[in-house]
């Protein structure tokens, strides 16, 4: 029995690929009996250009409907008269415009179907169109989760796989079917409009009891420009949008294969898994395709309809049942090996290959070791204590009050950086507090090993990694933050080299670009005055790149929602610079000048040297000058590594050290915080650890560049910066530093009635003079470090701070009738009198307050005498309000912590390396447009004769019209789109919006008669596709 084969060809662009695809069918070995082309929406251009290429039919669409509709149309409207007689058999070959068939390739693929009667359904090898040795399917398969599987993904073409044969499936590209099945199954199932339109008819193939082959040896050029199948692009939107085309099928088709009571729950869950969907492309670091996942879900469930269709088409063709093809679908294992082996080879593409830094070879180890040891020495005092109390360190509340002061409070918002604390807290659950005494401990080390992991990106020398961690963790801003209990120093330290590690490769991906971002927010929370310095980072990155725009944007994402409430209520409540007060608990400090800046150290007197030369008579600028001496070697380094390294690290060091600098004096001369009448001024500590790290990272490029030299040159620079700090070390050794003083706050009777309300209010009375009383009051057991908000500070006197006022002064008057009252409005539980500097003084308040009868005396305490506030008195204080909305704004406490909580977590699941690599379409060169040619003019002829309009024959043969040919228009799923002028939008109807579909408006020059174009049969032109329904929806990839 003969083989008589009808070529389906679908074009909707034209162009040069349209040509080279007729040309390749009309130079078969085995020449197809018809050729029947498609206009699926290309306008007259399209129509042209069929004609001039002498195909034997045309059906126009007047819009472009999907691969499968246009081949249905194709396949309904050919010409009858080359049906095929009695000892034929038909076949249909399906193409489409940029699927170019090499000249063997029909005649290697009817040899398969030809010795097989059984095998109705054959598919050829797809090569790439620009590098046809480079395999793109081989056909389709199943996993055994019901995933869609490409056999091969670019590949050599070695004729490896030539012994292939029995399939699940193959595409809708080159597939070769048999007229009688592709009428008894219905054609392609409406519901795939792009995505697995072949594999599922594939699949009903062989329910119905038939076989599917691949022709290896069959080889067809296909550009994937989205004429069938999705289009491949390197464009991020287009992408996403195959993504979403591929995401909307394959739920279709689970749904669609899955038993009646399975499927049913399937249905019902996809709202829920639409939100774990969006959630999964957070993990996997797509952020991109977030919307595709939600849409493609809720776009099946809204398509009741369209799942019943497709689910009854597949139990039509099922005669054989599903256990015929189980062995067909793909070993999970396999598919493990598959994709890791991909995985590996596209990393390898893409130059994203695991860096090797040898951290026990080059010193890592070595250098955490010895940093471990000396913080022990150091800190050894903090170790035994489960608490610190003094300097610049509070305790923290308890886990749920922890996390409780991140919110909104009366309408006064929590700094980020209790964010951090309620985070830190959290590890030691059990005591919140504990977790700080952990970090002083472990500061040291910690800040070592980011500075070496960061210097490791910069250089491979050994020496310039070791003084960068050394130089860094033993710096003159860390230690002394340590003895003053400046906890939020410490965190910065510890996070600012694992910054700059993320910042600097944000745009390579996702995970980085997440990770960024809650660095940057750790680090900002802690030191608010760097951001000025993060702002010009963030403009330097966006103008740096623009394709890496988005994942730049994304390092912002996590400070700002933390800082968005702070900086409101500080823009509205009239002070801005509130902004960058320094949270945390304040202790009082002079400042250092300039060269002590310029020396490392952030208070005035360098850590001791300059107490050890007013000792022996020598006033304070030789100690400047020892120090600048002892620092001298780490500095020629730093001038060598700057003037020698690489332009970007040296620029990028260059800069964020200056800008640390100008930081570290600009905050020395900021008042914004006041303790008593004394101001404090801002920390330069947060300034000067950048400085800092800019320092040490210059002087690891130095190091680098005098090769040998370099132990004898780091060690003589790291043992003058030991020297330069030993003083401070000394200390922390000894510890003679406020944190090593353990005492409680308040009395155990005060403890433990706030541990029990936390609302209990003490009134702390300090006599510091004649009439001169400091009066705090804390909130229940006494003042946490999270409870304290620098949103709270106001210059001038507030209604509170006159409350207090007014009743410290009705304390101070015998027989003031207005205490009761007083005491009442203020919630005030105890009052406790601390001893001051005169001893006179503090008698003389005793004496007064025992002569009130609303207070109860509770006796003497560590803290000093402490009065209990009578029962009948006594009004137990309000809770703080989380129902309160932000200053400028309709939003709740409660609200914003959502949106916070939300944000964070969304970047938190970003930042997990669990991102999955996505191969980057190569760019494709676009057809070239194809211009008709023009009409030849006759010789010496003196009057153009008037062209008369030509008959139409009978069998409908068309003459070429309209202007000039070319590629056409393209809509969302084909490439290659050409000027909007051009375009005329007509929207594809469907249920999820889409983007507008064009189609071109018919020519309206002359016609002309076409000299040498044979008589193309013109088949009537086929109605206008049935209205759009949910199949016509683009839909995503998995």
């Amino acid at each position: 029995m003969r083989s008589k084969v009808t070529v389906v060809l679908v074009a909707n662009q034209g162009g040069e690929w349209l040509n080279e695809t007729v040309s390749g069918i009309r130079s078969q070995t085995r020449v197809p009996a018809t050729l029947v082309a498609v206009n699926n929406g290309g306008g007259t251009r399209v129509d042209n250009q069929l004609r001039e290429a002498g195909v034997d039919a045309i059906v126009a669409l007047p819009s472009k409907v999907s691969f499968g509709r246009a081949v249905a149309q194709g396949v309904e409207n050919r010409p009858q008269s080359q049906a095929a007689s009695s000892d034929e058999t038909d076949w249909f070959w399906l193409l489409s415009e940029d699927a170019c068939p090499e000249p063997e390739a029909l005649d290697h693929i009817l040899a398969r179907v030809e010795v097989a009667p059984s095998v109705v359904v054959a598919g050829p090898k797809l090569v790439d169109w620009d590098h046809p040795e480079r395999i793109i399917e081989l056909g389709q398969s199943l996993t055994k989760r019901g995933s869609r599987w490409l056999l091969r993904r670019q590949e050599l073409d070695q004729q490896q796989y030539d012994h292939m044969q029995d399939v699940m499936g193959v595409g809708p590209v080159g597939m070769l079917v048999r007229a009688d099945v592709w009428e008894q199954l219905g054609g392609f199932d409406p519901a795939y409009s792009t995505y697995d339109d072949g594999l599922d008819f594939s699949v009903r193939t062989r329910l119905a009891g038939y076989r599917v082959e691949v022709a290896a040896e069959s080889r067809v050029r296909f550009a994937r420009s989205g004429v069938a199948g999705p289009r491949i692009d390197r464009s991020r939107s287009v992408l996403r949008q195959a993504h979403r085309q591929a995401r909307t099928s394959h739920l279709q088709r689970r749904i669609a294969y899955a038993p009646a009571y399975l499927a049913a729950l399937m249905w019902i869950g996809l709202p829920f898994l639409s939100i774990a969907r969006v959630a999964w492309a957070l993990i996997r670091e797509q952020p991109g395709n977030m919307f595709a996942e939600f849409l493609s879900a809720w776009s099946v469930f809204l398509r009741p309809k369209m799942l019943l269709q497709s689910r009854k088409r597949v139990k039509e063709a099922s005669h054989v049942g599903w256990p015929a093809i189980r062995q067909l679908r793909v070993d999970q294992k396999y598919v493990r090996t598959a994709r890791m082996i991909d995985r590996e080879a596209i990393l390898a593409a893409q130059g994203r290959q695991k860096r090797e830094i040898h951290f026990i070879s080059t010193g890592g180890l070595a250098v955490l070791i010895a940093a471990f040891v000396l913080a022990i020495g150091m800190t050894w005092w903090a170790i035994p204590n489960t608490s610190l109390i003094g300097g610049g360190m509070a305790p923290l509340s308890g886990f749920a009050e922890l996390w409780h002061n991140t919110r909104m409070i009366d309408g006064v918002p929590a700094d980020p950086f209790t964010w951090v604390l309620a985070v830190l807290g959290s590890l030691t659950f059990w005591n919140p507090s504990h977790a700080l005494v952990i970090l002083v401990v472990i500061a040291i080390p910690l800040s070592a090993m980011g500075a070496w992991t960061w210097a490791a990106q910069l250089t491979e020398s050994r020496a310039g990694r070791a003084i960068t961690a050394l130089g860094f963790g033993l710096s003159p801003v860390l230690l002394g933050s340590i003895a003053a209990g400046r906890l939020t120093t410490l965190i910065l330290a510890i996070v600012l080299p694992w910054l700059l590690l993320a910042a600097t490769r944000c745009r390579e991906s996702w995970s980085w670009a997440g990770t960024a971002s809650l660095l940057a927010a750790v680090a900002l929370a802690c030191a608010p005055v760097l951001l000025p310095v993060a702002l010009v980072f963030l403009v330097i990155g966006l103008f740096s790149s623009v394709r890496g725009m988005a994942r730049v944007l994304t390092v912002a994402i996590a400070p700002a929602v933390l800082f968005a409430p702070k900086i409101i209520h500080a823009l509205w409540s009239g002070s801005p610079l509130n902004i960058f007060m320094d949270p945390g608990a304040v202790s009082p400090f002079e400042p250092g000048n300039t060269w002590h800046l310029l020396l490392g150290f952030p208070e005035f007197g360098l850590e001791g040297w300059g107490k050890i030369f007013e000792a022996i008579g020598l006033g304070g600028a030789p100690a400047t000058l020892l120090v600048g001496i002892l620092m001298l070697p780490l500095a020629l380094l730093a001038l060598l590594g700057l003037y020698t390294g690489r332009i970007a690290v040296t620029v990028l060091s260059a800069l964020f050290g200056g800008l640390g600098m100008f930081i570290a004096i600009m905050s020395s001369n900021f008042v914004l915080t006041t303790i008593g009448d004394t101001g404090v001024a801002l920390w330069p500590g947060s300034g000067l650890a950048l400085y800092w790290l800019a320092i040490v990272s210059l002087a690891a490029l130095g190091a680098e560049l005098i090769g040998r030299a370099a132990p004898a040159v780091i060690s003589v620079a790291v043992i003058g910066a030991l020297i330069a700090v030993g003083p401070l070390a000394l200390t922390l050794a000894s510890g003679k530093v406020p944190l090593a003083e353990q005492h409680q706050q308040t009395p155990a009777i005060v403890q433990a009635a706030g541990a029990g309300n936390t609302t209990t209010r003490t009134l702390v009375l300090t006599a510091t003079g004649d009439h001169a009383v400091r009066a705090e009051v804390l909130v229940g057991a006494g003042t946490r470090m999270d409870q304290m908000r620098t949103a709270d500070f106001r210059k001038q006197p507030t209604a509170q701070d006159k409350e207090i006022a007014d009743l410290v002064g009705a304390l101070g008057s015998i027989g003031d009738p207005s205490v009761e009252q007083r005491l009442q409005d203020a919630g005030v539980s105890f009052v406790l009198l601390t001893p001051g500097p005169d001893a006179s003084a503090d008698a003389e308040m005793q004496r007064i307050f025992e002569q009130h009868v609303e207070l109860l005396s509770a006796g003497s305490t560590q803290q000093g005498l402490l009065w209990r506030v009578a029962d009948d008195v006594v009004q137990k204080a309000e809770e703080g309000s989380t129902s309160r909305v932000l200053a400028g704004t309709n939003l709740s406490g409660h609200t914003i912590w959502v949106i916070q909580v939300i944000v964070l977590l969304g970047m938190f699941m970003l930042a997990l390396p669990t991102g999955e690599v996505v191969e980057q379409p190569e760019r494709r060169v676009k057809p070239a447009k194809v211009k008709p040619p023009k009409a030849a003019k006759p010789a010496k002829e003196p009057k153009p004769e008037k062209v008369k309009k030509p008959k139409k024959p009978k069998n409908g043969a068309a003459v070429a019209a309209g202007g000039e040919a070319g590629v056409e228009p393209g809509t969302p799923e084909a490439p290659l789109v050409p000027d909007a002028s051009e375009v005329a939008e007509a929207p594809e109807a469907a249920e999820v919006p889409e983007a507008a579909e064009a189609s071109e408006p018919r020519g309206t020059s002359e016609a002309i008669e076409a000299p040498a174009a044979p008589e193309i049969p013109l088949v009537p032109e086929a109605p206008a596709a049935p209205e759009a329904t949910d199949t016509d929806t683009k839909e995503a990839r998995s």
